[in-house]
């Protein structure tokens, strides 16, 4: 009978190879993930190496187009936003685009293929295929042969080759100063494909195999390598190959190493893994609650900000105003309460002043404790004058002559700060001032490229998206939609939906309909509290 462990080694929070992560939320969304919870989840992997698997997920979304969007979706949006129109999602967010059953076959799909059932899910799009073209359904077996021809190619690059079944695994197990290292090398052949480091504290080499065995059973949830080698032998080994071997139906040898069978890339492997975890461990990591305190102390603020809210303004030659805002929160960036304005207005300044006055304004937002705005003294001056309450604080960010990814001060109503790459709180600054670019930037890119896509809303507003799309096979054009007479719309819509698209139309042409512009929303790749090597930038929009 094995002797009882004096510690518990958990693997609890601690991050794992890149997975990914199937929501269980109405309409699912695929997240990639390096930890795994108790949640109900599904959960798939590992899959190797980092660069793998951000392809992985982008094959996803192509392929599959399962919703990437970090908002609520309940069916009732009256047209798609723009990733939509990319080809990257389905549209649950319209009903009549997608039903919920139609969308879970959609993952069912997704599940098979994470799973690496290859023949099944083969099986399953050649009937599909083959029943739909039997009754003539052309263009709903094309739906699904381009999903099996998409899956096909895949499986046959060698370059995606991720799923984990033919690695090799080392666990080394090394004593420190704090206490119990268990180092894991995975490698194709000489290629290492992922290092791993997992720390027990106050535990000893006496304690190894204690910890070997523990983390082994932990780690391999849902994969297990071709074979594992230990550096040390333990009287659990044997019961632990056994173990592992049953759950995955195949033989899973864990062989001790020596001279033999010692590759040198592992070894190497192990070398640098062990210089990165002292340089790691000689670095103390300021938590969220510190570098808030850091913030008010140096920007003299009036209290610690809980919640920054950072907003930029993107144009083209001071037309086509974009303002987008994103919300940190507690140490997190809040995807969901990003939010832009498409501004009327001829100059930044006046987009900028449009959107912060709209922000202080609306009961739905959260108001920051600190309002972060990329530009010089005038953007911080104009963001000022929208601002009546006394307990919200203003900084701005001023980038340095022809370098607008960098930060060379900040400003506040009464003073100038020196920006200090070495400072924490500094960079902090930099990277929301960074995200509300890159949003606003987004948000301009997609309203100016998908304008046309949103025509026909403009013209339909009162229809359903699907009975807009029908028009336009139809005719062919919005121009022949305007131009068509009320015998040609009864005809394709009935009478009553005929009657409302004739008032769009008249609306439309004297100048009465209510712009629609594109729709852009946050989107997700990942999730947020997942320690992806993106846990820096959480949040990735459409673009």
């Amino acid at each position: 009978m094995p002797k009882k462990s004096r510690f518990k080694y958990s693997l609890e929070g601690k991050p794992l190879y890149p997975h990914i992560k199937l929501t269980s939320e109405r309409f699912p969304r695929l997240l990639a993930t390096r930890i795994i919870v108790k949640d109900d989840a599904e959960y798939f992997g590992a899959f190797l190496n980092r660069t793998n698997a951000r392809m992985l997920i982008d094959f996803l979304n192509r392929t599959f187009k399962l919703r990437s969007c970090d908002i609520p979706i309940d069916g009732s949006f009256n047209y798609p936003c723009t990733m939509y129109y990319k080809k990257r999602c389905l549209a649950p967010c319209v009903a009549e685009l997608i039903d919920e059953v139609s969308y879970g076959e959609i993952v069912g799909l997704v599940r098979m293929f994470l799973s690496n059932k290859r023949g099944l899910l083969s099986d399953l799009l050649n009937t599909r295929i083959r029943i739909l073209s039997n009754v003539l359904y052309f263009e709903a077996a094309a739906k699904w042969r381009d999903i099996l021809v998409a899956v096909e190619g895949y499986w046959a690059c060698t370059r995606y080759a991720v799923w984990l079944d033919g690695t090799s695994d080392t666990f080394y197990a090394r004593e420190s100063e704090v206490g119990l290292d268990i180092f894991l090398i995975s490698q194709k052949g000489r290629r290492v494909l992922g290092e791993r480091v997992f720390s027990f504290k106050g535990a000893h080499l006496s304690d190894a195999g204690d910890a070997l065995t523990a983390v082994a059973e932990q780690f391999y949830r849902f994969h297990a390598p071709k074979e594992v080698r230990m550096d040390r032998d333990f009287p659990e080994r044997l019961d632990l190959q056994k173990k592992l071997s049953t759950k995955f139906g195949r033989s899973i040898p864990i062989r001790i190493l020596n001279e033999k069978n010692r590759k040198v890339s592992s070894v190497l492997a192990i070398y640098r893994s062990s210089a990165e975890l002292y340089v790691k461990r000689s670095i103390i990591s300021k938590e969220p609650k510190e570098l808030m305190r850091e913030l008010k102390s140096i920007f003299s603020l009036a209290k610690i900000p809980k919640l920054i809210t950072a907003v930029d303004v993107s144009h083209i030659s001071g037309t086509n105003q974009v303002a987008a805002s994103i919300v940190w929160e507690n140490g997190r960036t809040v995807s969901s309460d990003a939010r832009y304005l498409l501004s009327d207005s001829n100059s930044e300044l006046g987009a900028l002043g449009e959107f912060v006055g709209q922000m202080f304004q609306s009961d739905s937002r959260k108001e920051p404790e600190l309002l972060l705005i990329d530009g010089g003294r005038s953007q911080l001056n104009t963001a000022l004058s929208q601002i009546t309450a006394d307990n919200i604080s203003v900084i701005s960010a001023v980038k340095p002559p022809g370098e607008h990814s960098e930060v060379s001060h900040f400003l506040t109503a009464t003073r100038r700060i020196e920006f200090d790459p070495s400072n924490d709180a500094h960079r902090l600054l930099q990277r929301l001032r960074d995200e509300a670019h890159d949003y606003s930037n987004a948000v301009h890119r997609d309203t100016r490229d998908f304008a046309n896509f949103y025509e026909a809303v403009n013209v339909l507003p009162s229809l359903k998206e699907t009975e807009r799309q029908r028009l336009l096979v139809h005719f062919g054009s919005i121009a022949a939609i305007i131009a068509s007479n009320a015998k040609e719309l009864v005809a394709l819509l009935g009478a009553e939906k005929a009657d409302a698209a004739t008032t769009d139309i008249e609306n439309y042409k004297t100048g009465f309909a209510r712009r629609i512009r594109p729709l852009v929303v946050p989107i997700r790749f990942h999730d947020e509290n997942g320690a992806t090597d993106d846990r820096d930038r959480p949040a990735r929009y459409a673009y």
